[in-house]
């Protein structure tokens, strides 16, 4: 792919290959080259109120990990459809609907459901909230979005921890966060260490779900966040919050890369977020 020149603040350039540039945090941000996800895709679809947002473009590791999972775990639960709602608006940038998803790093997913007979059902276009016994309730209104009507559905454990492995185990991704409620992350964990998983598996996944303190529970959808692509960093990707693992990363590296490993740690830490403005469309 031919080069393209991008204009950084203060008047820095540097040379892209086109790829996906995410910039800035993810509540203050954008996204240069983002990827736009198709609206369909094998165990995989985006309903059609989240459709008219367009609000479906991620960095390019982003967009193929959503796919890449939604298709692991259909092959795994033959049936299973995947609701995929906003990730960020084309070009990145603030949004009527969310304090985050400005950068391409943030993606919304729906939660796999069963009905009465535990029979996978298809999303519809609502995000019903689920309770204590996983049965659904209504959406939380939302300012100026109409929730169409959804069926009588549970809360599908085995597929939504499915979800959670197959985003965990990607290679091309390191998740940060995945923001659900509490309650359905309890149960979550309960059914991977009730089928084995591999330990270190569930300590990530319980580190890394998390019920947020300062929006709405989730108990509607999965909140998915990524760290920052390496080379983003070079653009202005910052990481606020946690960073959990590339912190323990070095210490399993040969002792020669040890060092180094360290010293990309402290400026991941450090490194200052570059101002937007001036930025190319």
């Amino acid at each position: 792919m031919a080069p393209s020149l991008l204009l950084l603040g203060c008047g820095r350039f540097l040379f892209t290959d086109g790829t996906s540039v995410s910039v800035g945090s993810f509540n203050d941000g954008a996204l240069r080259h983002g990827r736009a996800l198709p609206v369909k895709g094998e165990g995989y679809l985006i309903p059609e109120l989240w459709r008219t947002r367009d609000a479906r473009y991620g960095t390019d590791e982003l967009t193929r990990a959503i796919a890449r999972a939604a298709r692991r775990v259909r092959r795994e639960y033959p049936g299973a459809v995947l609701g995929v709602a906003d990730l960020s608006r084309k070009g990145g940038g603030g949004s009527e609907h969310h304090r985050s998803h400005e950068n391409g790093r943030d993606a919304d997913l729906i939660f796999y459901a069963v009905d009465e007979r535990d029979k996978p059902v298809a999303p519809a276009d609502a995000m019903p909230r689920y309770g204590i016994d996983l049965r659904a309730r209504p959406p939380a209104p939302s300012k100026d979005v109409v929730y169409g009507p959804f069926s009588p559905r549970r809360f599908d454990v085995k597929r939504n921890w499915s979800l959670v492995r197959a985003l965990l185990q990607d290679p091309e991704i390191e998740v940060q966060y995945l923001f659900i409620h509490e309650a359905l992350r309890a149960r979550l964990l309960d059914w991977a260490r009730a089928i084995d998983e591999d330990p270190a598996l569930v300590d990530r996944a319980s580190a890394i779900m998390h019920q947020p303190g300062d929006s709405l529970p989730h108990d509607d959808h999965l909140h998915v966040r990524v760290f920052c692509a390496a080379d983003d960093r070079a653009f202005g990707c910052v990481d606020r919050g946690p960073v959990r693992w590339w912190k323990k990363r070095y210490k399993y590296l040969p002792p020669s890369r040890q060092e180094e490993a360290a010293e990309a740690v402290a400026q991941l830490l450090w490194t200052p977020m570059i101002p937007l403005r001036g930025f190319i469309p």
